[in-house]
């Protein structure tokens, strides 16, 4: 299910409640976060967090006008997660490389070229690559916020709830080989948005 425009406080009304959404947002990407390796961060999106970029960015482009709101939901809609009727889906999340330092952080996106070849969702042993935005990435770096999908069999998806089966993002790439599994807690989330579309 998409976010809607009837869904979008005018910009006055979300500023007066911006603090209350703002924690709700936050509780949101905490369930919903999980790092690989000591530097990729990745942020599953659901329906709050759209809604969340979507208010802030018409409050801080001064978007008004319905045509305007509507690109915006178009934009930030098509990071919801899906699920086809044969049981198949995708999870969306951003990817964020998280360097405090800046040289070290540009030598990083350098030796990251290829991330999009390395990058894997594992549920019960089935192995899915990871979908980047082309547009994203260049043969010189990656940028630091990537937009990555994982497409998910019906079977994968349904192993995603049951616990005693593995799940886990794994990383090759050479430049940042690692793995994180995916907690009970991040899997009940991923759960319920994928019942939520």
């Amino acid at each position: 299910m998409t976010v809607r425009p009837d869904q979008i406080l005018p910009i006055a009304e979300f500023t007066r409640q911006r603090l209350l959404l703002e924690r709700e947002a936050i509780a949101n990407a905490t369930l919903r976060r999980v790092c690989v390796g000591g530097h990729l961060a990745f942020l599953f999106e659901n329906q709050v967090s759209v809604a969340w970029q979507v208010q802030e960015m018409c409050r801080v482009e001064a978007i008004m006008t319905a045509s305007a709101v509507q690109h915006e939901l178009d934009t930030y809609n098509a990071l919801l997660p899906t699920r086809a009727a044969d049981g198949s889906a995708e999870l969306s999340a951003t990817l964020l490389v998280q360097y405090t330092d800046e040289a070290e952080r540009d030598a990083a996106l350098r030796a990251l070229v290829g991330l999009h070849e390395h990058l894997y969702i594992e549920i019960a042993g089935e192995r899915s690559a990871a979908r980047f935005d082309d547009e994203q990435f260049n043969s010189e770096r990656i940028s630091s916020v990537q937009f990555v999908r994982f497409p998910l069999s019906a079977a994968a998806a349904t192993a995603l709830g049951e616990l005693a089966k593995s799940a886990r993002l794994v990383c090759t790439h050479p430049a940042q080989p690692a793995e994180a599994p995916l907690g009970p807690v991040l899997r009940g989330a991923l759960v319920g948005d994928l019942q939520s579309v």
